[in-house]
């Protein structure tokens, strides 16, 4: 059995982290919405969308990911995606050319 999307919020100064596991997909873009609204709310300088956990992503975990980023420029701040990331997602973000949209950390020898 695949995992369902799980997602968790976690808040230091000046940080919010945001972990995703599971697997990620239409079925979960409400929730991605609403966790995004909730974790750029305080406008943290910095976002932290922590996939090391994330098995399988699609356009839906990609228009997540430029969205939090969009919103984090806005509000002056800065969003790092922490992996390392999953085949699957590093595959997504590198066939749309997106990889390099974004500060991608502990990827290992893949970045």
């Amino acid at each position: 059995m695949v995992p369902s999307l799980q997602l968790d919020t976690l808040v230091a100064s000046g940080c919010t982290t945001l972990v995703i596991s599971g697997e990620c997909d239409q079925d979960d873009v409400e929730v991605l919405e609403q966790a995004l609204t909730v974790a750029v709310e305080d406008s943290p300088p910095v976002l932290i969308v922590d996939v090391s956990h994330l098995l399988f992503g699609d356009s839906v975990l990609l228009h997540f990911l430029l969205s939090a980023q969009r919103a984090q420029t806005a509000a002056g701040g800065r969003l790092e995606v922490r992996g390392p990331l999953a085949p699957a997602v590093e595959r997504l973000l590198r066939e749309t050319g997106t990889y390099a949209a974004f500060t991608v950390t502990g990827a290992g020898d893949a970045a």
